[in-house]
C-alpha cells in the first residue's frame, strides 16, 4: 500500500476552457497604472509649503490589456482620452514621461516578458514600444524641418538636397552626414514598408517631397513612418484636426483597419466637441482639475452623461444625488462620486476662484459637445450681418498657380463681365468678411500666400494689394513687401511651425507690430495699454494654462507715502491698505513665461491675437481655433467680432477691416462672415463657386453648410443669383455684383 501511495504518477493534461484560452490573464498588461500621481520633477517635503511642483495628473487609474477580453468579445480594446488640453499631457504619461507617486504607480509588465523579448527585443524599452504623434501644432515646419527651413520653401520649384521625398522620409534616410551602413536607411522589413505603403496609399506620393504634401497626406505618411518602428501602442493626439470631412473618413477609415488588427494597438486623444469614431471601444475623460474622472467602456455613455447632467446642472454637491439617480453600473457612479470627492474638496487652479464653478463650467461645455441634448439651453437667433465693401484691398485678374504642367490654383473658369475667363478673378473690399472653404490640397493656403506674398510667383501673377503691384508700373512704385506685412495680419498653421518658441508671451504679442517675428517692435504707450487690456481679457485662460497661484509670485508691493498719497488722494471715508500695486505688475508672468511653455490650444490664442493687435487692414486666419476649446473658441469669435465691448480699446474688427477666414468646421466660422468661396478639390475642376449669403443665411447653419458641399446639380439648383438690392446704398460692392456671376446660398 505505502509503495502504491508513493509511485509517481505523470500528471494528467487538463484541457484550457475556451475563456482561458483566449483571457488576457495569461499574458500581463501592457500598461498598468494604480492610483499614481504624476509630476513633473521628483516631489519633495516643501512643495506644497513654497507651492511649486504642482501634479500634473492626480490618482490616475488605466490598464491596457495585451490581449482581448472575454467582456469586449474578445476584441481589441481602441481608448479615446476626452479632454482639453491636457489632454496631451496624459498621452505623455502613458508613453512613460512624468515622474509618478508611487514610484511603482506605472509599470509596463508585458514588455518585461519573456514573450515580447523573443518577437521585438527593441519593444523592452517603453520609448521604443509605445509611439507618440501629435498633430495639433502640424504645420510646415513638422518632423523636423523635413517640410522646409523656411516658411516660403514649400512653394519654391528649386529643390535642395535637404528637401527629402516621401521615400526617404520612410526609409529614415534624413540625415546629412549618415555613416556608410546608414545610407540605405533604417528600415530593415522591406516587407513590412511595402504593406503600410499600401495600406496608407503613399505608392504615387513616394517621390514627392514632403514640405508639398497637404495636411491629409502628411498625416498618412507620419502614421507610416511610426508603424514602420513596429509599436506595440501608438498614440495619436487629434488626428483629425485640419482635415476637410472627406480626409476625416478616410482617416478615420484607415486607423478602423488598425484598430481591428491591433498592430498596434491605438490610444486617440481629441475635445469633448470632436465626433468620436464609432469603433472606439473605451473612454477616459479627462476633469477640469487634472484629474481622469473616469474611465470604462464606451456604451456606458448615455449613463455618464445622465450623470453629469445632475452635476452640471445642480446648485448642490454631494451624496444625496446620489439617491435621485437609476441604479447604474459601479463605473459610472464612481464617476459621479469622483466629481463629487473633486467638488467638495476645493481646489485653486490658475487664476479661478474655486474649483465649484470650474468644475460646473467644465462639464457643461463637456455636454455641450459630447452629448448636445443633456442640457437644456436656448440658442438666441444668430445676428446676422448686410453685406458690405468699400475700397479694393485685394485684386486678382486671371490668378493661376502651377508648377510645370500641375495646376494647383486657378484650374477652371469664371464668368466676368459676361465672358468667360480663365483663372481666379477675386476683389475683396474694406468690411467684407470672406469664409474660404475647399478639400485639404485644394488650394486654400496657396491661395492665401500669395496675398501675404510668401509665394515667389505673387510677383509674376496679375494680383494688385492696397491698389498696387508687387512690382513698380509705370509713374508708381511697387509695394514693399514689409508694407505689405504691416498691414496684414496673419495666423495660420504654418505661422505656427515656425514661429519662434523662445519669445515670452508678452513679446509674442507684441510682434505683432514688428515686421518680421523677431526684429523689435517699436512700441508705445498707447500699445503698451492695447497689449495690457488683452491680457487682461484673456487673463483665466492665459492663467489657467501656466497654472499661476492665485498670489502669483513676483507681484511687488508699494508702501503709499506721504507723497503717494498727494499724487493719488482718496476720499476720506475709503477704507484702503497701505499698499498698492504698480501698474502692469499684475501681468508679470506675461514676462517670464516663454511661447514653447504654452498649451497648444494657448499657443493658437495668442497668435490669434497677435494678427488683431495692431489692427491691421486685412486679417487673415487659417484655422486660427483649432486645437481650441468650446469656451475659448466662442470667447476668440466674440472678441473678433465685438472686442471688449463698445467703449473700451477694442470694439471688435471695423467697418476699415476685411476678414478673410479658412476652416473645415462651421462652429468655428463667426456670422458675420458675408461671403463665401469654395475652391475645388483635384478630380473637381468644375465646382469653383463663390458668392454672398443671403440676408438670413449663416454658415454655421448645417443646411447651408452642406449646400456649399453638394454636388453641382444640387448646389445649381438650390442656390439662387446674387440680389444686389441686398447690399446696403452707397456700398462699392454693389458694382461685383454685376461683374461675377455670384450666386446666393
Amino acid at each position: 500500500m505505502l509503495r502504491r501511495a508513493c509511485r509517481i504518477r505523470p500528471l494528467r493534461s487538463v484541457p484550457l476552457s475556451q475563456s482561458i484560452r483566449f483571457s488576457s490573464s495569461l499574458s500581463p498588461p501592457l500598461i498598468s497604472i494604480k492610483n499614481a500621481t504624476f509630476y513633473k520633477n521628483a516631489p519633495t517635503p516643501q512643495d506644497k509649503a513654497q507651492r511649486t511642483n504642482a501634479p500634473i495628473f492626480r490618482g490616475v487609474d488605466f490598464t491596457l490589456p495585451t490581449e482581448p477580453l472575454e467582456e469586449d468579445n474578445f476584441e481589441a480594446q481602441t481608448w479615446a482620452i476626452v479632454g482639453r488640453s491636457d489632454k496631451t499631457q496624459f498621452l505623455e504619461i502613458l508613453g512613460g514621461k512624468y515622474i509618478p507617486d508611487p514610484p511603482n504607480g506605472r509599470s509596463y509588465p508585458y514588455l518585461l516578458s519573456d514573450e515580447i523579448a523573443r518577437r521585438n527585443p527593441r519593444a523592452r524599452f517603453p520609448q521604443n514600444a509605445i509611439r507618440y504623434l501629435g498633430f495639433s501644432g502640424e504645420g510646415s515646419g513638422a518632423n523636423g524641418g523635413t517640410r522646409g527651413a523656411y516658411l516660403s520653401a514649400r512653394y519654391e520649384s528649386l529643390r535642395e538636397e535637404t528637401d527629402w521625398t516621401v521615400r526617404q522620409f520612410l526609409r529614415g534616410q534624413t540625415s546629412l552626414n549618415p555613416l556608410p551602413e546608414e545610407r540605405g536607411g533604417t528600415v530593415d522589413d522591406e516587407e513590412l514598408l511595402a504593406r503600410v505603403i499600401d495600406d496608407l496609399r503613399l505608392d504615387e506620393l513616394l517621390d514627392m517631397p514632403v514640405a508639398n504634401l497637404s495636411n491629409g497626406q502628411m498625416r498618412r505618411a507620419r502614421v507610416a513612418k511610426a508603424l514602420l518602428h513596429k509599436p506595440e501602442v501608438l498614440l495619436l493626439d487629434d488626428p483629425f484636426m485640419g482635415l476637410d470631412p472627406e480626409s476625416t473618413t478616410r482617416m478615420s477609415e484607415l486607423l478602423r483597419r488598425l484598430a481591428r488588427k491591433a498592430e498596434p494597438r491605438l490610444i486617440l486623444a481629441f475635445r469633448p466637441q470632436d465626433p468620436l469614431p464609432d469603433w472606439i471601444s473605451h473612454l477616459v475623460i479627462l476633469g477640469d482639475g487634472h484629474a481622469a474622472i473616469y474611465a470604462g467602456r464606451r456604451t456606458l455613455a448615455q449613463q455618464l452623461t445622465t450623470v453629469w447632467s445632475y452635476f452640471a446642472q445642480s446648485r448642490r454637491f454631494g451624496t444625496h444625488l446620489i439617491h435621485a439617480l437609476p441604479p447604474y453600473e459601479k463605473d459610472v457612479m464612481d464617476s459621479y462620486k469622483k466629481l463629487n470627492k473633486n467638488t467638495e474638496g476645493g481646489y485653486h487652479r490658475g487664476l479661478v476662484k474655486s474649483s465649484l464653478s470650474v468644475t460646473r463650467e467644465y462639464m457643461q461645455e463637456f455636454l455641450r459637445g459630447f452629448a448636445p441634448s443633456s442640457l437644456s439651453e436656448g440658442s438666441a437667433p444668430p445676428k446676422l450681418h448686410p453685406p458690405r465693401g468699400g475700397e479694393p484691398l485685394i485684386e486678382m485678374e486671371g490668378v493661376r498657380v502651377q508648377y510645370g504642367d500641375k495646376a494647383v490654383l486657378g484650374k477652371w473658369s469664371q464668368f466676368v463681365d459676361g465672358e468667360s475667363k480663365e483663372g481666379l478673378h477675386w476683389t475683396v473690399r474694406r468690411g467684407q468678411r470672406w469664409a474660404i472653404l475647399g478639400a485639404n490640397g485644394s488650394g486654400k493656403t496657396t491661395l492665401l500666400s500669395l496675398i501675404t506674398s510668401d509665394h515667389p510667383q505673387t510677383y509674376a501673377l496679375p494680383i494688385r494689394l492696397f491698389g498696387r503691384s508687387r512690382l513698380p508700373e509705370e509713374g508708381k512704385p511697387g509695394i514693399s513687401i514689409f508694407e505689405v506685412q504691416r498691414r496684414i495680419g496673419h495666423s495660420s498653421p504654418e505661422v505656427h511651425a515656425f514661429f519662434p518658441r523662445q519669445l515670452t508671451l508678452r513679446e509674442a504679442i507684441e510682434s505683432g507690430f514688428a515686421e518680421t517675428f523677431l526684429s523689435r517692435p517699436k512700441m508705445n504707450f498707447e500699445r503698451d495699454l492695447d497689449v495690457e487690456a488683452i491680457l487682461e481679457h484673456f487673463k483665466p485662460e492665459l492663467g489657467a494654462a501656466l497654472a499661476l497661484p492665485r498670489n502669483t509670485p513676483g507681484r511687488r508691493k508699494g508702501v503709499i507715502t506721504a507723497t503717494t498719497g498727494k499724487m493719488f488722494p482718496l476720499h476720506k471715508t475709503h477704507h484702503f491698505r497701505k499698499e498698492f500695486h504698480p501698474p502692469g505688475v499684475e501681468m508679470e508672468w506675461a514676462d517670464t513665461a516663454t511661447f514653447g511653455q504654452l498649451p497648444v490650444d494657448i499657443q493658437r490664442l495668442v497668435l490669434f491675437l497677435r494678427a488683431l493687435i495692431h489692427r491691421p487692414d486685412i486679417v487673415i486666419l487659417d484655422e486660427p481655433f483649432s486645437g481650441m476649446s468650446i469656451g475659448l473658441r466662442d470667447k476668440c469669435i466674440d472678441f473678433l467680432e465685438n472686442g471688449l465691448g463698445p467703449e473700451s480699446r477694442f470694439g471688435g474688427l471695423s467697418d476699415e477691416q476685411a476678414l478673410i477666414m479658412v476652416s473645415h468646421l462651421r462652429e468655428e466660422i463667426p456670422d458675420s462672415m458675408r461671403y463665401y468661396m469654395r475652391l475645388p478639390s483635384g478630380e473637381q475642376e468644375g465646382t469653383f463657386r463663390f458668392g454672398p449669403l443671403q440676408s438670413q443665411s449663416s454658415l454655421r447653419s448645417p443646411k447651408v453648410w452642406n449646400m456649399l458641399w453638394a454636388p453641382p446639380e444640387t448646389y445649381n439648383k438650390r442656390s439662387t443669383p446674387a440680389d444686389p438690392t441686398e447690399v446696403p446704398e452707397g456700398e462699392a460692392v454693389r458694382e461685383d455684383y454685376d461683374r461675377y456671376d455670384w450666386r446666393s446660398v
